[in-house]
């Protein structure tokens, strides 16, 4: 049996009290919504929408808060168009690229200046979380050199597939701005109602 000489370690342990996730930042649903419309599938996503949240959602403007039964909503209309994963990852990094100055801030400057890994990165993503939801708690945890577990607790929103998969390819997107390419898969049997984890590599 083939023993790990490496030892996991805690980066980022769950907040001392974790509130359940309670609201989404409206720039992030923007840019997914975004990103439906230039795939072509927007009138489809719009007849999956319950008409109840449509104001709300569509009506939004960049740095408000809406309500995570909103972003939840609108997370199960994507569910509805049967997305491959592929294009689920995709949209997810598209998502990413529309927003990353508001989730990451002046990480990007340095990212464009070089010298930081994702290990420089890895222990803010409680703090980026926190720009884009208010509530539910992240824990990351090294498993190697270039690999580490992360953890989402407590959000809702993680019980849409094509969420899981779009925040497969954020994450990806952002662990690539320090590194020349980045691996994120959902951990087999770690899924719960409100939880997921995923593997995060890199080279």
């Amino acid at each position: 049996m083939r023993v790990s000489a490496f030892e996991e370690e805690v980066i980022v342990p769950l907040p001392g009290h974790v509130t359940p996730a309670r609201h989404a930042r409206s720039t992030v649903l923007i840019g997914s919504v975004s990103s439906i419309r230039e795939l072509g599938r927007f009138d489809e996503y719009l007849s999956h929408l319950p008409l109840a949240h449509q104001e709300t959602l569509l009506g939004a403007v960049a740095g408000t808060w809406i309500a995570i039964d909103v972003a939840l909503a609108h997370y199960e209309a994507c569910d509805a168009l049967h997305f491959s994963v592929d294009q689920q990852v995709q949209n997810g990094r598209v998502t990413f690229e529309k927003n990353r100055g508001t989730i990451l801030g002046t990480i990007v400057k340095l990212a464009r200046e070089g010298g930081v890994s994702p290990w420089n990165v890895l222990p803010l993503f409680q703090r980026f979380w926190d720009r884009s939801y208010d509530g539910g708690g992240v824990r990351v945890v090294k498993l190697g050199p270039k690999e580490a577990r992360l953890e989402l607790v407590a959000v809702r929103i993680v019980d849409s597939r094509y969420y899981r998969n779009a925040l497969r390819g954020l994450v990806m997107g952002v662990t690539e701005l320090f590194c020349n390419k980045a691996y994120v898969t959902e951990t087999p049997g770690k899924r719960g109602p409100g939880t997921v984890s995923y593997r995060l590599q890199w080279a």
